[in-house]
């Protein structure tokens, strides 16, 4: 799965300060080469702003970033 700027994502599971059933949009994301990071940017209804930073170089943040789809569905609004 691959997550869109623009498009709002339930919670599927827990996933760092993200809780099951909280819907965010993600406002920004890109990737930094020099230090191997996949960086994700989100904002709730409340206009409050949350972050995921995945690192190449973890075998965890890797399983995370490989298989989003375990913690994020697509939403209409």
């Amino acid at each position: 799965m691959e997550l869109q700027v623009g498009k709002s994502y339930r919670v599927k599971n827990d996933i760092f300060s993200f809780k099951a059933g909280e819907v965010w949009s993600l406002v920004r994301e890109g990737y930094q080469i020099y230090y191997g990071e996949h960086n994700f940017a989100f904002a709730n209804t409340e206009k409050s702003c949350n972050h995921i930073v995945l690192r190449d170089a973890s075998k965890e943040d890797m399983e995370i970033y490989c298989h989003l789809d375990r913690y994020f569905e697509e939403i209409e609004e």
